[in-house]
């Protein structure tokens, strides 16, 4: 689909349910790239949220291998190559023998992509860019019609591997290079975060005068229903669960405020809870934060309550004084608010 798909993709799975009950799903499953990021994103957000909601397994497959794994049934040949259009006149490739995948995926120029699969050697071409693969490799190397990944062979695959264990973490998007998009009037991309927590490490610390470390931000993301969205010059992390979120952190770098970035990463992490299931959003601020305050107001969130001395606070020899209260702010989802 060109565009469309968070609102086509859920009344899809309810006419494939149509007549069985959800709760007699074993496993679950679904791609996690490479592919577009935006319906990437969409079919990730929505099976992890099945997942919290069933409390099933669910298993990440590259859509490269299941292509690969299509194109092998299809021609009865042990060996496979997806070659995948990734525009630039560039290509996602993975090769597979047997099953097992032999070169990982990874975005090459079209050019380097053929001399792969031809140091590889004979194989079925899958993907996009077979057709042309096909073209210029010549034989004894094999075309077959298989251009996108096919449920069947997704759930073949995940069905093939352990299930995940009960604290393992969902599948995380595969994005092999950044976005295409830009946005207006120089402001930040925001986009899923998928990997590297020193980096958000690094953007936490220039933020706060304490600190999480890339440890314990890495022990949180792995926690059952928590996301990240991440940009250039700040991020915010979320927990969606039982029809709530929570804001864990938001954090934007002193040199970047007051441009709308904290609102955008709001807006993000609101829309993706919803997505999650989440009917309500909470979140603490300090009393002594006028700036995140204004921003919460404007994006609908109410005052549900108070924590006294919720914040550590210390002198500026280290000396521990008494801690800064918190309020316990709630907003309904999806958010009031509007981006800028």
């Amino acid at each position: 689909m060109e565009r469309g798909h968070a609102e086509a993709l859920a009344p899809m799975v309810q006419d494939v349910m149509a007549g069985h009950d959800f709760a007699t799903l074993d496993r679950l499953a679904v791609t996690v790239g490479p592919g577009t990021f935006t319906g990437q994103r969409v079919g990730l957000s929505f099976m992890r949220g099945l997942r919290l909601a069933l409390n099933r397994p669910l298993t990440g497959i590259t859509s490269l291998e299941a292509m690969a794994a299509a194109a092998c049934a299809q021609t009865a040949m042990m060996r496979a190559a997806t070659i995948h259009d990734a525009r630039r006149d560039e290509a996602y490739l993975a090769l597979f023998e047997n099953g097992v995948m032999t070169l990982s995926p990874r975005v090459l120029s079209f050019f380097a992509a053929i001399e792969a699969i031809r140091a590889f050697g004979p194989c079925v071409l899958a993907g996009t860019g077979a057709p042309a693969a096909k073209d210029a490799l010549g034989d004894p190397f094999a075309l077959s019609t298989i251009q996108q990944p096919d449920a069947l062979f997704v759930a073949k695959l995940a069905q093939a591997l352990l299930a995940p264990g009960p604290d393992a973490a969902p599948p995380a998007p595969l994005y092999l290079r950044a976005p295409d998009a830009k946005l207006p009037g120089g402001r930040e991309l925001v986009t899923l975060f998928a990997s590297g927590t020193d980096a958000l490490a690094v953007l936490h610390a220039q933020a706060f005068d304490q600190p999480w470390d890339a440890a314990a931000l890495t022990s949180l993301l792995a926690g059952s229903g928590v996301f990240a969205f991440a940009a250039p010059s700040g991020f915010v992390m979320a927990r969606a669960a039982g029809g709530e979120a929570e804001i864990l952190t938001l954090a934007v770098i002193p040199a970047a405020r007051g441009r709308g970035l904290g609102r955008d990463l709001m807006q993000a992490a609101a829309a993706h809870a919803v997505i999650l299931g989440a009917q309500t959003l909470l979140l603490e601020v300090g009393t002594d934060n006028p700036a995140a305050l204004a921003l919460y107001n404007g994006l609908g969130f109410k005052r549900a309550g108070q924590r006294k001395g919720y914040y550590d606070s210390y002198s500026q020899d280290g000396t521990a004084q008494m801690g800064r209260d918190a309020l316990v702010l709630k907003a309904a989802l999806p958010l009031a608010g509007k981006l800028a």
